[in-house]
């Protein structure tokens, strides 16, 4: 077995196109925190910046009769208060401090307070429906009752672990977060297209006997080369992200690896450290390529088109698009599955209106692929000639 996987990796590695893809994918996963400060960001200052010149304009919006009467003068003081707490967190993220700017914490407060009052502000203007302008309101100044909700689970989050609002988009700790998504999102796909998609037309062509059995299996091939191309793949990504990490150091803020990130759980949003979130996105990034590599390899021997074989693989990453035109069945169908950033912070659920579509459910799905792969693959091994079923060496003249 030691001698038929040295073989196998032997082949592997002399391949001028694994080596030129490797230290291709090393370097652009190594620089991608330069890469990635090239590109222009929005401050959440300048962000809020925007939500208080909303909140300044919703009064112009509504007519001024509607804020007579009780009702009327809450939603008033309460729309003046939210404006009042937009500008003073603004402040505070201006001078990049942390929660609170020292020395006058009586005056401005602490960012996690005024957010989270403000948070509370709006799920009260949520309630007032006999507000006369109300559907105003809702359709041009607050967000949905969803995301306020989701706002105060933030702040708890970030109060219970002791943390400061991120000021910088470009701190260290969230380029990491960008480029984990990035790596395991079509990249993946792309990545394993290109070094897979000819695992086995080369040995149709150059050593046919080997590739058809002799002297080794072909099912032991099928698993060997597709493990191998996954160590190869991920020795590569983990290697460029630490480099890549390491580099933003030297040039941004260091950020936090604690700073919570949003994930869908049970049909309802939770917040975990960034550090769990990327174990999370990496582990399942390493399941879904290894059974997506058991699939190109294979393919590489049936359609024996390296073009036909990278153009199928890399489209399976957007075959969830086909289900906003098609009504979906069941979120146990494996397409979903290959955005796992779409499914570990809900967004796929929302678009395809399935609560069902969970990250837990990705190992059990895998594993019901791998097997099904195993089967499939093991029909197509037994019909291959061997030289047991009277095939014989090719004779070159």
């Amino acid at each position: 077995m030691k001698k038929m996987a040295y073989f196998e990796w032997l082949k592997i590695a002399r391949d001028w196109k694994t080596r030129i893809l490797a230290i291709g994918f090393l370097v652009f996963f190594g620089t991608f925190s330069l890469l990635y400060r090239q590109q222009e960001v929005t401050l959440p200052e300048i962000q809020l910046r925007g939500e208080y010149a909303d909140a300044q304009q919703i009064f112009r919006l509504i007519p001024e009769s509607h804020f007579d009467g009780g009702l009327g003068e809450e939603v008033q003081r309460t729309l003046g208060r939210n404006a009042t707490l937009i500008g003073l967190n603004q402040y505070i993220l201006g001078q990049q401090e942390g929660n609170t700017v020292a020395g006058i914490e009586d005056v401005v407060s602490d960012y996690l307070s005024n957010g989270r009052e403000l948070a509370e502000n709006n799920l009260f203007l949520h309630e007032t429906t006999e507000f006369e302008s109300y559907e105003l309101l809702k359709e041009v100044y607050l967000p949905t009752r969803a995301e306020v909700e989701k706002d105060l689970k933030f702040y708890s989050a970030l109060e219970a672990n002791g943390l400061d609002i991120e000021w910088n988009p470009l701190a260290s700790s969230q380029i990491l977060i960008q480029q984990v998504e990035l790596v395991t999102g079509v990249i993946l796909f792309i990545f394993i297209a290109l070094l897979a998609g000819d695992a086995f037309t080369k040995d149709q062509v150059k050593n046919w006997s080997v590739s058809q059995g002799l002297p080794i299996p072909w099912k032991k091939q099928w698993r060997l080369r597709s493990f191998m191309f996954w160590g190869i793949i991920w020795t590569v990504t983990l290697i460029g992200l630490a480099i890549s990490y390491v580099v933003s150091l030297l040039f941004e803020t260091t950020g936090t690896l604690q700073y919570p990130i949003e994930i869908f759980v049970d049909g309802a949003s939770e917040y975990i450290p960034s550090w769990q979130y990327m174990l999370l996105v990496i582990g399942s990034g390493m399941l879904l390529s290894l059974v997506i590599l058991l699939l190109t390899t294979g393919l590489s021997w049936i359609i024996r088109n390296i073009y036909l074989t990278i153009l199928i693989v890399i489209a399976l990453y957007f075959a969830p698009a086909i289900w906003n035109s098609l009504p979906p069945l069941t979120a146990w169908q494996p397409s979903f599955y290959v955005n796992i950033q779409g499914i570990l912070q809900g967004e796929s659920a929302f678009q395809y209106g399935l609560d069902g579509l969970v990250f837990w459910k990705l190992p059990f799905i895998l594993l019901g692929i791998w097997l099904l792969l195993e089967i499939s693959f093991k029909q197509i091994f037994n019909l291959i000639p061997t030289q047991s079923l009277g095939l014989q060496r090719r004779k070159i003249k």
